[in-house]
């Protein structure tokens, strides 16, 4: 298949001086697909071969349990609050599931009984309580000491299909890095220890922000239990990332950017002066 910007070209410049052509030309999927790129913001992306991971959006206080099974499942949430004694804000990051247990107790706050934990940030995590007084905050406001609060169905659906290392995005609706299903049979992903993965993130995110992602970020990188620690991974600032990236079709493939494209690999000088531009004399 032709390459994106191949076609492009081509279909400019094949036609600029033909006095057939009407001024009425047929839509064309490659530059609906181009311009949607070059106006969309472009987001770093980090890659999880679990079945399921979920989002909690704290501006919101709406969790979504993604699958790669199934549709999302939207949940509702409490989460941390100043406004409690010894309470604290939940922190925003990228972390994983890191403990698990139907029953646990809070030796922090008067043995509280705390129901499906999962925890994920030191002692930050999901759970539910006994009784339902609670469940009038969920979806509404904050009210817990930091962790994330959820209904006991919620609780046990999440128990049941969340393993270690799922991955957690807390963000407040300002994240720069989103997460996304890993393909299990492939061997295209790089995985780095954790203190490598914490570089590389900070790398990738500076070349977000300076709108040089695609010239400098061509791996895509699992994270699990191994490399994402309970400190959790830093997510950045969407609104420090420019409206659009730059591409350089000397050194750039556009595959890397839309990889459901299978261009063929363009030598650098295919769009020379002396390629591109013909006269009649070297026809």
């Amino acid at each position: 298949m032709k390459t994106l910007i191949a076609i492009l070209i081509c279909s400019q410049i094949g036609f600029a001086n033909d006095p057939n052509k009407t001024s009425v030309s047929k839509p064309n999927p490659f530059n609906e697909e181009f311009k949607r790129m070059h106006l969309t913001r472009v987001f770093d992306t980090l890659f999880t071969k679990s079945d399921y991971y979920v989002e909690i959006d704290l501006s919101k206080q709406i969790g979504y349990l993604h699958s790669r099974f199934d549709s999302v499942k939207t949940f509702k949430v409490s989460t941390g609050t100043k406004k409690v004694k010894d309470g604290v804000e939940t922190n925003t990051g990228i972390f994983v599931i890191q403990h698990k247990a139907k029953k646990w107790y809070s030796t922090q706050f008067d043995s509280t009984l705390m129901l499906h934990w999962m925890g994920f940030n030191y002692g930050i995590g999901f759970h539910a309580l006994l009784g339902k007084s609670y469940y009038k905050y969920l979806g509404n406001k904050t009210s817990s000491h930091g962790c994330v609060r959820i209904s006991r169905e919620d609780g046990k659906e999440l128990f049941d299909k969340l393993a270690y290392g799922s991955p957690v995005i807390v963000h407040n609706g300002q994240s720069a890095i989103k997460i996304s299903f890993a393909d299990k049979n492939s061997d295209i992903y790089k995985t780095y220890n954790s203190e490598t993965l914490l570089s590389e993130v900070n790398r990738r995110m500076k070349h977000l922000y300076n709108g040089n992602y695609f010239d400098f970020v061509h791996e895509k990188i699992l994270i699990d239990q191994s490399n994402v620690s309970h400190q959790g991974i830093p997510i950045g600032d969407v609104n420090k990332v420019p409206l659009r990236q730059k591409i350089n079709p000397e050194s750039y493939y556009i595959e890397v950017a839309l990889s459901e494209l299978k261009g063929d690999f363009i030598p650098v000088n295919h769009f020379s002066a002396d390629r591109v531009f013909l006269t009649h004399n070297n026809r």
